[in-house]
């Protein structure tokens, strides 16, 4: 998710965590609530495929909140409370749930976070929410300001844990409209599919994108919840693999980009007049209405 999300999701779970730091809690819960996507910075390395790579990487591994959080939470508290007037198991406690938070949210995008990282390069996604989700963000936001604004300061710990309990169930209410999406086109598409994958569509929680490769063709199409039984989409056959695409799919950029789609891939060759090729790499978890089944919003091209 978005570093605002981020945010308010660290502000809120030290709200309730740490009632007694009080503002610093919400302040500082944002701050380390965003600082695993500080991992951005290495974007820019190898050609641009950093961003690839390292992003939701180590900083989002289930490890880094248990043993970096203490150190930060002592950091905290020494810097805040010199004085030591506020306990440091709740700085501790602040600092190690921000960061454990953040790689759990990101794990219900599509976008794929290394939990494991840096033993295993593994991706994990439940395909919940969209990387933008305002709806999600909004649940938080309403807990986090709306007690203040209404002058319930004093009851704001309490409604904050309602707002982090309506906005969790959010999440797993995402995973269950992607499995409902997931039998509800295997049934219609009628000839047992292989695999179907369904992926969530930005500010569209009802809508799902579906990829289904079934026979030797791959359907790609949309599903809503409002009208089951009826996805819409096409089917294609893959493109035939060629001396080309063989030459991208054995470079590390080639292997990266499917590694990063976790291999939901379709590889395209065109012939160029002088004798080239240019060789297109699809990722077909993302993609808008309108374009064609075959194509998506963004991959890697090589001539």
């Amino acid at each position: 998710m978005e570093p605002l999300t981020q945010a308010l999701l660290g502000a809120s779970v030290a709200r309730v965590a740490a009632p007694e730091l009080g503002r610093r809690a919400l302040i500082w819960g944002a701050l380390v609530g965003m600082a695993p996507d500080l991992d951005v910075m290495l974007a820019p390395l190898h050609g641009g495929y950093g961003e690839l790579l390292y992003h939701r990487g180590t900083t989002h591994s289930l490890w880094f909140g248990l043993v970096v959080g203490p150190m930060l939470g002592w950091l905290s508290w020494r810097v805040w409370d010199p004085a030591g007037k506020t306990a440091l198991r709740s700085w501790v406690l602040v600092c190690v749930l921000a960061l454990f938070t953040h790689p759990l949210l990101d794990w219900f995008t599509p976008y794929g976070t290394q939990l494991l990282a840096p033993f295993s390069r593994m991706r994990f996604a439940l395909n919940g929410v969209g990387i933008i989700d305002p709806f999600y963000t909004g649940i938080l936001a309403i807990g986090l300001f709306a007690p203040a604004a209404l002058g319930l300061a004093r009851a704001a710990p309490r409604r904050v844990g309602i707002a982090l309990v309506l906005s969790s169930l959010y999440l797993v209410g995402g995973v269950g409209l992607n499995e409902l999406a997931r039998v509800d086109t295997a049934r219609a598409l009628g000839a047992a599919p292989a695999e179907v994958r369904v992926y969530p569509t930005l500010l569209q929680p009802f809508m799902r994108r579906v990829v289904a490769r079934h026979d030797d063709r791959v359907w790609v199409g949309w599903h809503t919840t409002l009208a089951l039984g009826c996805p819409f989409g096409e089917s294609f056959a893959p493109p035939a693999a060629t001396r080309e695409s063989a030459l991208l799919e054995s470079t590390w950029q080639g292997q990266m980009m499917r590694w990063f789609a976790m291999d939901e891939v379709v590889v395209h060759t065109s012939d160029l007049p002088d004798g080239g090729a240019v060789v297109e790499m699809e990722d077909l978890r993302y993609s808008m209405p309108g374009q064609p089944a075959a194509r998506s919003m963004w991959g890697v091209r090589a001539r």
